[in-house]
């Protein structure tokens, strides 16, 4: 698609459009979100943590991270779908490493390593971003309004969805007030933690797929 054959420095995009262009802001953003709503006296509690879901997290992370993204592909011209990937999962990477280790929570940190949705996100927004770009150029507006819809608004729904269970999970098995809510909160763990295990496997299954016909476009070229 664009025929820049910059070398793709992953380190690079991982320390300086991962952590500097998108988790910096982030951080920074998320903080102004805390003092705002704290001033706005939105209370703790599962509305608040259901908003947060949605807007705190998901919208601000993936926009940063969507951003710095950009701006690595800005720079190296990410010319394939693998390229494509593996520079945006350098963005989600990052990010959520950083997440994890300054939560201090052993738990989040253990299911991080589980489930690592910021890399899987990012690694699919990748492969999505790509498919778009290429139907730009071949100019099937049709395919093209899809892909980026599946690169930018289906990964923001995911992982606001992703919180708000969470955010369900914790709110039920911390409730009193309800009957029967820690068989509540149980079943949405299960269904959690299901829809995780299906998502990376179909994710890695198609990131497997793109790292094989990589392989073989590479061996065709050299032959």
């Amino acid at each position: 698609m664009n025929k820049t054959l910059k070398p793709k420095d992953y380190r690079r995009i991982f320390f300086l459009y991962g952590i500097v262009y998108a988790t910096i802001p982030i951080i920074f953003t998320e903080i102004t979100w805390d003092i705002l709503a704290n001033l706005s006296g939105l209370s703790e509690g599962l509305i608040r943590d259901l908003i947060e879901s949605f807007f705190r997290a998901a919208l601000i992370e993936e926009s940063f991270k969507f951003y710095g993204f950009m701006k690595a592909n800005k720079e190296y011209h990410f010319c394939n779908e693998k390229e494509y990937m593996l520079g945006a999962g350098m963005i989600g990477l990052a990010y959520g490493i950083i997440e994890k280790v300054a939560s201090g929570n052993a738990l989040a940190i253990i299911l991080g390593i589980i489930f690592p949705m910021h890399i899987i996100w990012q690694m699919n927004q990748g492969r999505h971003f790509y498919k778009y770009q290429k139907a730009k150029v071949e100019n099937d507006s049709k395919t093209a309004k899809k892909e980026l819809f599946k690169a930018t608004f289906i990964i923001f729904l995911i992982h606001g969805c992703w919180d708000a269970l969470l955010s369900f999970i914790s709110y039920f098995a911390n409730s009193s007030k309800i009957a029967n809510s820690d068989m509540i909160g149980g079943l949405i763990f299960i269904f959690t933690i299901l829809f995780g295990i299906i998502y990376i496997i179909i994710s890695i299954i198609k990131i497997k797929k793109v790292l094989k016909e990589n392989k073989v476009t590479n061996k065709k070229e050299k032959i």
